[in-house]
């Protein structure tokens, strides 16, 4: 029965609620994981060979880990100073001297490397989530090939009134 603004009540699918919350964790850990593959790390000899191999991600919802991933297959922890939300949370990045190298200090100018690579991946970050959510079986390969989506779909609508 309506209420007195005539308004229903909307019963939300939780289940599929968390899918989608799970698909978007999955598609922003695969940017964080193409970003440290493609970020050209310096390895000039005060680095040695560490801060090549120390590239890793983490991916969590909530409080619990849902991906880990490093270059060398190693486990890493979360880094002290990550707070956790109750949201959708990816930490991706290099060992301790990156952090040095990437912003500089008082008596090193900066040289990024991981930051120029993830602005190069942004724009690409709609395709990783699409595809999260297609092995997630939130969105299935039929509707995603034929366009069926909601930025399509919106954007259909957007062309029919006439709008850009």
């Amino acid at each position: 029965m309506a209420g007195a603004s005539g308004a229903r009540r909307i019963v939300l699918n939780r289940a599929a609620f968390d899918e989608i919350t799970l698909a978007v964790a999955d598609g922003a850990f695969e940017i964080a994981k193409a970003v440290i593959e493609g970020a050209q790390v310096p390895d000039a000899a005060p680095y040695a060979e560490g801060l090549v191999q120390g590239g890793a991600a983490l991916a969590y919802v909530g409080s619990k880990r849902v991906g880990l991933w490093s270059k060398t297959g190693a486990t890493v922890k979360k880094p002290r100073a990550a707070k956790l939300s109750k949201g959708i949370v990816v930490i991706g990045g290099f060992g301790f001297p990156g952090r040095f190298v990437e912003s500089g200090t008082i008596h090193m100018a900066a040289g990024p490397f991981l930051t120029p690579e993830l602005m190069a991946r942004l724009p690409d970050a709609e395709g990783f989530i699409k595809a999260a959510c297609i092995r997630r079986k939130v969105v299935g390969a039929a509707r995603a090939a034929r366009g069926d989506t909601y930025a399509a779909s919106k954007a259909r609508a957007a062309a029919k009134a006439g709008t850009p």
